[in-house]
């Protein structure tokens, strides 16, 4: 009786393009949310002072939505890295970017409540 094995499967260079992708799509987040607010901050000047102060909020508002979610990726990519590669040092720089944006996220949020 002849025994079949599975073929091993290696994913690694999977995980490594999806991290890669991750990465790019939180830059152009990141790029998108900061041009697209330049716009809108542009648009509000010429506006009335009152009318400028109600759009800065919506402004900011979006700003603050897309970093929290660039961030949200970030975190997952450095956690898919940190699983492909598990050291030590990687294990507390990654509690470390978890820490920093849970205060940013924290902040934030805080931030386009006022």
């Amino acid at each position: 009786m002849q025994s079949y094995s599975l073929p091993s499967l290696d994913v690694r260079p999977f995980f490594e393009i999806l991290t890669l992708g991750i990465d790019i799509a939180v830059g152009v987040i990141i790029a998108i949310a900061i041009i697209r607010g330049f716009i809108m901050y542009i648009r509000t000047l010429r506006r009335s002072p009152l009318e400028q102060t109600k759009e800065e909020s919506g402004i900011k508002r979006y700003v603050g939505n897309s970093l929290v979610l660039a961030l949200d990726l970030a975190v997952g990519s450095d956690i898919i890295k940190t699983i492909l590669e598990p050291s030590e040092a990687d294990l507390i720089a990654l509690s470390v970017i978890v820490a920093i944006r849970i205060a940013l996220s924290w902040s934030l949020s805080r931030d386009m409540k006022d």
